[in-house]
């Protein structure tokens, strides 16, 4: 009997960052369940005018999951010959369906066309969108009107939380919606470092340890947690906070932020894309990950925080407080100092009481692509 057979359209190495990691994740999980796929990413994402980063490019020795031979690099998110030629290589392989990646209203006119032709010239195979963020963080006014107009498309809905759930539901009440969480994003645990061995090779001595993890953007929160560290300091001051990550905007806010707090000797910052080989150090030296997240749907830092089974501090905010519980962190309403300084000296003072890292790993097992064996029947009957 032939494999039925799946397209995924979305970015996938050499691009760096959170949908690529859900094109690996999403790949390894098609195929091992005995679906021939491949995937059409892209030639040009982002065009570099809009991108604020140094690359989009994953420089990383270590790959996970490789698959380059079922990558078919086609797409040119500005160019529209590209939309066609990407129909046409799907066209050709007569897929049962085609999952497509949705995070960011940019790339509507591009997606929105291509699903468009396959939904309308190809009858037999299903659109599907896969919905990591459904709005993005920025909110920005128009955002909905695109949205809508390029995920009408659709034949079905995959939503990675059930906030996202709720958002299409908004949108489509009729539309077929089914719902996940991203993956446990465990491949950068090499279990080469345990905590002691960890901080040793970070050089930090300190009793007390936490985290600020990725990309540095202004919806994380990041201000909030460098204004709330000389309370924290006050009660727990042999502590050291790592803030780990490529800035996307101006650090000069934070650094006054820092400056004005004498922060210097209690912050060890390291402003670039930490490379997949190098990340485990930091997850392990952490006695937990802080995320005060101001706004969120989920967290690719909280599935990587899971996957080295580090607890975390974050706010209710989109999607979170469907993974995080007192078993696995601490969920507080919001980033006001009120709130964040007493969790974070709480957890710091209770760190040994709980043992977050079975809870986490018991956990787990119950999220992450588990129910996509399923979706993908339902899919392709």
């Amino acid at each position: 009997m032939e494999k039925k057979k799946i397209v995924v359209v979305g970015p996938a190495y050499p691009y760096r960052g959170g949908q690529s990691l859900v094109e690996a994740y999403l790949h390894r999980t098609i195929t091992s369940l005995g679906y021939d796929s491949f995937t059409v990413s892209y030639k040009l994402l982002y065009p570099k005018i809009f991108f604020p980063g140094k690359t989009q490019f994953d420089e990383s020795k270590f790959v996970p999951f490789e698959h380059n031979n079922k990558i078919r690099r086609i797409l040119n998110s500005i160019n529209p010959f590209t939309w066609f030629k990407a129909y046409k290589e799907i066209k050709k392989e007569k897929p049962d369906a085609v999952i497509i990646v949705w995070w960011m209203f940019f790339f509507g006119p591009c997606l929105g066309t291509l699903a468009w032709l396959i939904k309308h010239c190809m009858k037999n195979t299903k659109v599907c969108f896969l919905i990591e963020n459904y709005i993005s963080h920025e909110n920005h006014w128009f955002e909905r009107v695109i949205v809508k107009n390029t995920l009408c498309h659709a034949d079905s809905f995959i939503a990675e939380s059930h906030y996202i759930y709720d958002e299409i539901a908004r949108d489509f009440p009729k539309a077929k919606i089914y719902e996940t969480t991203l993956s446990v994003f465990d491949f950068y645990n090499m279990n080469r470092y345990d905590k002691s061995s960890a901080r040793k090779f970070l050089n930090i001595e300190n009793e007390d340890v936490i985290l600020f993890f990725g990309l540095i953007r202004q919806y994380k929160g990041l201000d909030s947690l460098l204004e709330a560290m000389p309370k924290i300091l006050e009660q727990r001051p042999n502590t050291k906070l790592m803030v780990v990550g490529e800035c996307y905007e101006d650090f000069s806010k934070y650094q006054k932020i820092i400056d004005k707090n004498n922060l210097g000797n209690k912050i060890m910052l390291e402003q670039r894309f930490i490379a997949n080989e190098d990340v485990e150090p930091y997850f392990k030296a952490a006695d937990f990950v802080v995320m005060p997240y101001y706004s969120a749907t989920q967290s690719g830092i909280l599935m990587m925080a899971y996957g080295f089974q580090t607890p975390v501090i974050t706010t209710n905010v989109g999607g979170m407080k469907e993974l995080v519980s007192d078993k696995t962190g601490l969920l507080i309403e919001n980033n006001s100092q009120e709130l964040l300084v007493p969790a974070v000296v709480n957890m710091l003072a209770k760190k040994n009481e709980t043992d977050y890292a079975t809870s986490i790993a018991e956990f787990t097992r119950s999220i992450g692509y588990n129910s996509v064996n399923k979706i993908l029947e339902d899919l392709t009957k």
